[in-house]
Formats: structure tokens, C-alpha cells, sequence
């Protein structure tokens, strides 16, 4: 799995381009974690926690008594913070190829499953580790709104590069997101539905950071490849700095059901 991710933690600018996508997620993902039981008491896990937003908060909900368990590749991020926040469990962990706690009320992972070289077993497991009963929330990408949306048109050009350079060189898939309801289905829960929602936002704000990072990481590939040029590279980049240009970011599709 660690081969797979393109944005590791070491690269100096991955928690500023964390913190965008926090920025741009976390009240959407608070909202459906409550109503699928973050409350007192309830055991809970996160995959692939990243910078620790939800976990932390999520640690808040369910006390006293829950219990959170946070888990990713690199935990350093985790661990730099977890002193304050005494009710989170960090566990370095590798989805693909080790076992998780179980017997769990809630279970929650956020654009993480499109990563996976294998979804629909990544989501078995998420699966496996839910009492009868508990609840899973999962929560992927599909950037259709940037493909067929974004402006100027050098930026929906260097956007669509990138994600297809991605996903020539790893296992991501940048449209996961409308099949992720399909895949939910099939692994054993129940009263599987799914949502869609897309913010529009300044350039500028912490959610366009997270873009241009994104972009930024690719940049060297994307213009050795001559998939875009250095002019609509930086066009691109600079209308994502642009508080007076306004950018709709890709779509996250919300799909949660009930192991049976």
C-alpha cells in the first residue's frame, strides 16, 4: 500500500494539502457520522486518518466510554498530536495486508478506498471489522465536476493530466466515486445508500490548496511527459490562487449501509 500513495508524508507540504481537504470535508463527514451513531459509548475506527481531524473530533462524540481507533500508513501526523487528544488509539497499519480490530460500532474511511489495488476486497474488511449491526461510512472522489466544469480551460486540461497520470502509475481511480454505491452493495450490508456533494469555493481558501498541491506533486511528471505545457501549468495553478476566481471542487459521494 505505501507504494501506492503518491502523496507521502514526508513531502514537506502533505499536512498543508491535508488540511485543505479537512477544510473541505470535515462538516459534510461530522454530519453523516452522528447520524450513524457516533454518540457516547460507541466503538468506532477511522482508516486512513491523515492528519487526525475526524478521528480527534470523533473522539469527542463518543465519550465518555467510546472508543477511537485511528489508523494509516505513516502515523506521524497522528502521533504529533494524540498527547492532546488522550481518547484516539493510533495504529500504523496497512489495509491490504494486516487485520483489523473488530467487533466495532462505526467504521468510517474518507478518499481512501480509491487508492486500494483491490476496492471491493479493501471493503470486505472494513466490513469484517463491524459488530452485527454496526455501521459503515465511506467516502470517495469523482472528479466529473472538474473534468466537465472547471475554468479557464487550462485548469480542467492540467486537472484531467493529472489524474490520469495517477492512475497510469498507481491503483487510484479519480471517477471511484459513482461505483463506490455498486461496491458497497455487494460486500454484506444492508439499506446501502449514498449521496453526492461539491463545494464551490475562492481560490485562495484552504480547499483550493489542497488542489494546487495536488497539482504541484504532479508537476514534474506532467511536464516531462509534455502532458501539459509550463504556461497552462502555471495558469493553472495561479487561478487556484485567485480569490476572485471561484473553483467547484470534485464531487464526494457519502455511501454508508449496515452489516447485517
Amino acid at each position: 500500500m505505501t507504494d501506492a500513495y503518491a502523496f507521502e508524508k514526508v513531502w514537506n507540504e502533505e499536512r498543508t494539502r491535508l488540511a485543505g481537504l479537512e477544510a473541505a470535508l470535515d462538516l459534510g463527514t461530522r454530519g453523516h457520522l452522528i447520524r450513524l451513531g457516533a454518540r457516547p459509548g460507541a466503538r468506532c475506527l477511522e482508516v486512513g486518518a491523515g492528519g487526525g481531524t475526524l478521528a480527534f473530533w470523533l473522539a469527542e462524540q463518543v465519550a465518555p466510554g467510546g472508543t477511537v481507533v485511528a489508523t494509516d500508513v505513516e502515523t506521524g501526523f497522528l502521533e504529533s498530536q494524540v498527547v492532546s487528544h488522550p481518547g484516539v488509539e493510533i495504529l500504523k497499519h496497512d489495509l491490504t495486508t494486516e487485520e483489523l480490530p473488530g467487533d466495532l460500532d462505526l467504521v468510517s474511511a474518507r478518499w481512501f478506498i480509491h487508492w486500494m489495488p483491490d476496492k471491493r476486497e479493501a471493503l470486505r474488511r472494513l466490513v469484517g471489522a463491524l459488530r452485527p449491526g454496526g455501521a459503515l461510512l465511506v467516502e470517495e472522489p469523482d472528479f466529473v465536476t472538474i473534468f466537465n466544469t472547471a475554468e479557464p480551460q487550462a485548469l480542467r486540461r492540467v486537472v484531467i493530466a493529472a489524474v490520469e497520470y495517477l492512475e497510469a502509475s498507481h491503483p487510484v481511480e479519480g471517477q471511484y466515486g459513482r461505483r463506490v454505491l455498486d461496491d458497497l452493495c455487494s460486500v454484506g450490508l444492508r439499506d446501502v445508500a449514498a449521496e453526492g456533494r461539491s463545494l464551490v469555493v475562492r481560490g485562495g481558501s484552504l480547499p483550493t490548496d489542497f488542489m494546487r498541491l495536488t497539482l504541484e506533486k504532479c508537476r514534474a511528471a506532467l511536464l516531462a511527459d509534455r502532458r501539459v505545457n509550463e504556461a497552462e501549468f502555471v495558469e493553472a495553478t495561479e487561478t487556484l490562487r485567485n480569490p476572485e476566481c471561484s473553483v467547484i471542487m470534485p464531487m464526494t459521494v457519502a455511501a454508508w449501509g449496515w452489516r447485517a
